[in-house]
Formats: C-alpha cells, structure tokens, sequence
C-alpha cells in the first residue's frame, strides 16, 4: 500500500495553515497532541495541502497513516487501513518494501508482533457475517497497539471521514468519539468536503471532542495567494493585473480550476508562438476548459451535475439552482420564477442547503462555487432551453457571454472603492442579509455622500434622520488610525459604524473599534455582498 500521492500537491502554498499544521504535527513528535478538523468545498485543495504537510515533516519519530474514504463497504476500508498501516510503519526503516498485504504482514510480524496478531483477528473477521462494528472497533484500536510496541506516536488522518457514515456501521462517530478520548498518543486529523453534513458531525455526533478539535475553515486562495500562483503558473508568460484579477473572478479563487485554465493559457500561448496572453487567448482558455465536450471542468461540472440528478427531487434542484445563477437570490424571485408557492421553495432550498452546493445568508441565496454557478448560466441553461442545433452557434453565445461578463469586470475594477460601494448601498431594498454571523436589515436609503479623508473614504448613508457610516481604509490598519476613525463616525444620529478594512487590521485596532462597537468588514465580507447583488468581486 504504497504512500498516495497527487498530481496538485504543489499547486499552492497556505503559509497560515501550513505553519500550524506542522506546528501540531511537530508537537505530537514530543507527544503533544491537539487533533484537527479542515473543512472546506470540494476543489480547494484541502488533500493537496496534507500531502505538502506531510512532506515537511518526514522522518521517523511518527507514523502517519493517511486514509481516503469512500462510500465503500467496511471490509474494503479495513484491508486499506490495515495495509496503510503496516506501510508506513515499515517504510520508516526500509524503503524498498512491497505494495502487498501479504509481504507487509510477514515483513512485519517480528517486529510488531501484538499489531500483527491484531491484525489476523480482523483479516478473520472479514470472513465473518454481519460484524461490521467489531472489525471497525479493532481498527481503530490498531494505532494504539502500534504505539505501544514501538514508542512512535500516530498521526491517523481521515479525508472524507464524513463518509463513514456510508460503511454499514451503527455509530461509526460514537465509537470514533470514544477511541480519540483515551488514545492520547494518536493526532486525528478528520477532513471534508462535506460542509454541512461535517459540520453538523463534529457539533453533534462528535460534541464531547469539540472543544478537542482545532477546527480550519478551508477557502479559496485569496488575492494575493491567486496572484502569486497565477505569476508562478505562467513565468514566461505577461499577462495584465487586470486579466489576472478576472481569472480570479472568474475561477472564486479555486486552485484547482485556476490550475486548469492557467495550463490551457500556456497551451494556447505555444500554439500562437507569442508570450503575451491576449484577451483572445483568454476567452479562448474558458472556451476549451468550461464549454467544449472535452474540457476538464465541462466534464468536471457534469459530473457534478450527474450527482445532483440522482437526487429524488432532481428537476426542481436543477430549476431552482438555474434561477439562482440567473439572478433569482431571494425565495419570492425563484417562486415567481419557477411558478411554485413559497413554501414549496423554501423546502427544497433547505434540503439544497443540505448538499453544499448553496448556502443561505438572510433572505438570500447564492451558490458557493462561482465556476460552477457560471457553467450552470453559460453552459448548462443555454443546452437544456435552446432549440438552435448550430453548435458553432451556441460557442459564440457562450463566447460573448464570457466578453460581456470580462468587459464587466473591467469597467467595475477601474471605479474608486467607494463608488462601487455606493452604487450597492444604492440597491438595498430593506432585505434581510446575514453576514458575519449577524443578521441586520439593507436598509433602503434616501441619500447617500461620499468623503475622501486621507488613505480613507467616508460613505454616509441617509434614511429619514438615521445614518449609516461606513468608513473604507486602503491601507492597513494600526491602533493609531483607530482614533482617527473614530472621530470621523462620531455623531449621535449613526446607527451602524462599518469598518472596511481592504489590507487587514492590528489586533489591538480590532479590539479598540470593537470597544466602540464598531462593525468590521474585510475583503471577504465585501466581496460576499457584492457576490448577493451580482456585482463582481473586489480584487486589488
């Protein structure tokens, strides 16, 4: 059982993450333990970072055992657990051992003897009925047994562990929950694709480790990350700040899409012999990648999409998700849409909630992958409603479609922060928003003034005698520019201060405006609202 590796595990690097990932790993080697839950999308490179992780922190003084799950049977997940196991153990002294169970367990049997006679129990029991949660219970004892025979702590990460759930086990989690409390020599780091459903796990059916669990929110890179990855990606290649920035856009900043264009740029770059990347070349990368039967992410998404249509309520899933990524963010849009009582909509965008692909913030709701949201738009509406049979056709409306939303970007990017701002504040219509875990009303305002002070734009926002003010600074934010801020929010008619702060802030700045209880905005927040109102994001 030879170490997974994957083709994208230098595809970027999460300096934050990284560092205190192996931080905690080189703490369990003084057997110090802090276990860890990463959560995050599907294609954010969450398996790609614990390879990179674990690259860093070769050696001997650990055994780390990585294991992708699947919605497979339990005896299959037990021979990979048991094989992983034994591999990695023998790996440690001995590099050129056999990819086969049989070799491990005679190779291993006089060096870990206990293991190993753990090990024939379960090989026997999976020749056994209906013994599914014994075999699983064994399993999870192996890491133990292994420490106590060889003094090396274990590092046992389970991706996908929401997928234990699928292995015909009664309480899979409950049995988790228990071996992780007396296992003191064993990290767990569980992993998931599965937002909800893990979430729900580790608050429910893993409470008592909660508070046990380091958790990380995996994201997409954000815009200095993506930049410098697109920079790495085409070295040899110039391309502008502001294609850069719509590739961005474009891909929500997911490294593995991001990855693909980037390689169909260089492709289209050698094949027209020039080292610039032309607005031609780069609609022409979307074209091959996200439209063409044969393009990666086309055949990606469908795929996506196939897994949806194995839902019961896959045609009502499909309609709502299209009206959605047309536009339709709030419940009463889609139902007058789709033809349908708002009940009945806001039942299944529950259940729509349920399976990661959207995600609710007040009245709104917006689907959380930006690529896969333009490919249901531009690629997968345009298929299913169109009865034109020119295919030469349909990529010309897929092409102009792709300029159109370019040219968009571009103009947006050239206005000042705080006109764009503006123009949002502009179409707030009393909705209620949920940002930040906070849930206000968009208030529908009369008046709204912009002041430029210093690094810093002042948007004062009018409804009746109430104000809004919303302070932007450009640069970063340190305790000293706090009072400063202060002074120009000073008045007794304001009844929400926002902070935006688009280079980041000091802690103790943070704290101060939190004091004077001040609501802060980053680019992310940002970005989410100009994400409901279907404008592009800020990217700098």
């Amino acid at each position: 059982m030879k170490e997974q590796t994957t083709s994208y595990a230098k595809i970027h690097e999460r300096p934050e993450i990284i560092n205190l990932l192996v931080k905690r790993v080189n703490a369990l080697k003084k057997q110090y333990r802090q276990n860890i839950a990463i959560i995050g999308h599907q294609s954010l490179g969450k398996t790609s970072l614990i390879f990179d992780v674990l690259r860093r922190c070769r050696g001997t003084e650990i055994i780390p055992i990585y294991l992708g799950i699947k919605p497979n049977s339990a005896a299959l997940f037990a021979k990979n657990f048991i094989g992983v196991l034994l591999f990695q153990y023998l790996r440690i002294d001995n590099d050129s051992i056999q990819d086969d169970l049989g070799f491990l367990l005679e190779q291993a049997k006089g060096k870990i003897p206990k293991t190993t006679r753990l090990v024939n129990q379960i090989l026997k029991l999976l020749k056994e009925p209906n013994v599914q949660d014994e075999i699983y219970s064994s399993l999870l004892e192996l890491p133990q047994t292994l420490y106590d025979e060889t003094k090396k702590p274990v590092l046992l990460i389970l991706d996908e562990f929401h997928n234990l759930e699928h292995l015909g086990l009664k309480a899979p989690f409950i049995e988790l929950s228990n071996k992780i409390m007396v296992q003191k020599y064993t990290m767990y780091i569980l992993v998931s694709s599965a937002v909800f459903c893990a979430e729900h796990i580790l608050s429910k059916k893993l409470s008592l480790l909660f508070g046990n669990f380091e958790s990380i929110r995996m994201k997409p890179l954000d815009n200095k990350l993506a930049q410098n990855f697109i920079d790495q990606e085409l070295q040899t290649l110039s391309i502008s700040a502001n294609f850069k920035n719509f590739l961005i856009f474009f891909t929500g900043g997911y490294p593995f899409y991001l990855r693909v264009v980037l390689e169909q740029i260089r492709s289209l770059c050698l094949d027209a012999a020039t080292k610039t990347v032309t607005e031609i070349i780069l609609v022409n990368s979307t074209i091959q990648t996200l439209y063409k039967d044969h393009g990666i992410l086309n055949q990606f998404f469908n795929d996506k999409y196939k897994t949806l249509l194995e839902h019961n309520h896959a045609q009502i899933f499909t309609a709502i998700l299209l009206a959605i990524a047309c536009g339709c963010k709030k419940p009463s849009r889609i139902s007058s849409r789709l033809n349908k009582k708002p009940a009945e909509i806001n039942r299944y965008l529950n259940k729509l909630i349920q399976t990661d692909i959207i995600t609710r913030r007040g009245v709104f709701y917006y689907i959380n992958d930006p690529l896969f949201e333009n490919w249901l738009k531009f690629v997968l509406s345009p298929r299913q409603n169109s009865f034109n049979i020119d295919i030469s056709s349909a990529e010309s409306e897929f092409t102009a479609e792709v300029k159109k939303l370019l040219n968009n970007f571009t103009l947006e990017s050239k206005k000042e922060i705080g006109e764009r701002l503006k123009e949002l504040f502009e179409l707030f219509d009393n909705d209620i928003v949920e940002l930040d875990k906070k849930r206000f009303m968009l208030t529908h305002f009369d008046h709204i003034d912009i002041k430029d002070i210093n690094s810093a734009t002042l948007l004062n926002a009018r409804r009746l005698k109430k104000h809004w003010l919303c302070y932007i600074e450009k640069k970063f934010v340190d305790e000293a520019m706090i009072g400063q801020f202060l002074d120009n929010v000073k008045t007794k008619d304001c009844i929400k201060k926002i902070l935006i702060t688009l280079e980041g802030i000091d802690v103790n700045a943070r704290l101060k405006a939190l004091e004077a209880r001040t609501w802060i905005w980053d680019q992310n927040t940002l970005n989410e609202l100009f994400s409901l109102f279907e404008k592009p994001r800020f990217i700098k």
